[in-house]
């Protein structure tokens, strides 16, 4: 893949049982060899395991509690479930996001191999509709996801009523010391937040996450990918045409119009993968997978053998 230039973005499982389709998405990591975890299912674990610490003895101890005590109970969350419960949602919508991209790219390479397009002509349709709406979400999602880690870093701060988001965190943080939360050190660490020059005791964010903003803020808010020609229309390029190997290739109007919108939504999710993966073993909650024990079994059934 690295002599072609083609990019690896993810393990997909895919699985059909008694006509049900299911799919489970694990995207590359930097620096890890083991992608049998997410990011994503890190922080729904985080959320799973605080809800079942919460609601166990809650439930335990309503003799014969109906559906509407327990869904209250279980709708009580706690500041720290309910924020990793986000995070792992965000991080999901963004795996889908762009899973949904990757199949679009497989399709258009697909269609316009199929018409002989090879020569570099460029070709819209009504389905960019669907590209230029999944590149919003993808970015939403980031601005999502960072938020909520800030927020989450407030709450173990102590500051928690007083930043909901990256950019009010880093307004009420003061002062050189970032030893009140291993996520907050790590983002420094990264140089993702450095402290503003003398004599001033505040924080800024820089690096990778300062550009992601930029970006984010771009197509969220000041307008929405598709908007220029150049964005409007792709086209295939070749990777070795002595095979007969191409990919598809689209526009990004931004810094420079020779980058493709899917390599650059890819570096930053991988950024993206990258802290979070980091952050959730920094979060100080259980991470554990779920194990069920006889005392859990209320019931079973044997499927038979077809």
């Amino acid at each position: 893949m690295v002599e072609r230039g083609a990019k690896f973005v993810a393990y997909q499982q895919i699985n059909w049982l008694d006509g049900q389709y299911t799919s489970h998405w694990v995207p590359f990591i930097p620096g890890q060899q083991n992608f049998s975890q997410s990011p994503a299912d890190l922080w729904g674990r985080v959320a799973s395991n605080l809800s079942r610490a919460r609601t166990g003895p809650l439930i335990e101890a309503v003799d014969g509690a109906d559906s509407a005590q327990i869904e209250a109970i279980m709708d009580a969350h706690s500041e720290p479930e309910r924020l990793a419960r986000s995070i792992g949602l965000s991080l999901r919508c963004l795996d889908k996001s762009v899973s949904d991209i990757a199949a679009y790219y497989h399709e258009q390479l697909t269609n316009l191999l199929a018409a002989g397009s090879v020569n570099g002509q460029r070709h819209s349709s009504m389905r960019d509709q669907a590209l230029f709406a999944l590149v919003h979400t993808f970015f939403l999602h980031v601005g999502s996801a960072r938020d909520y880690l800030a927020a989450f870093v407030a709450l173990k701060l102590g500051i928690g009523d007083k930043a909901d988001s990256m950019a009010r965190l880093i307004d009420v943080l003061r002062g050189p010391n970032t030893s009140g939360s291993p996520i907050l050190q790590m983002l420094a660490t990264k140089n993702y937040i450095v402290p503003k020059p003398d004599p001033s005791t505040k924080w800024e964010v820089a690096g990778w996450l300062e550009e992601v903003t930029s970006l984010r803020n771009e197509f969220t808010h000041r307008r929405t990918y598709g908007q220029t020609m150049a964005e409007r229309m792709g086209h295939l390029r070749p990777l070795d045409p002595s095979v007969g190997l191409y990919r598809y290739f689209r526009p990004i109007s931004w810094k420079s119009t020779d980058q493709d919108v899917f390599d650059v939504i890819i570096g930053h999710y991988e950024k993206v993968n990258e802290l979070f993966f980091a952050a959730a073993g920094l979060s100080g909650h259980d991470m554990s997978i779920l194990e069920i024990t006889d005392k859990d079994v209320i019931s079973m059934r044997v499927r038979p053998n077809n």
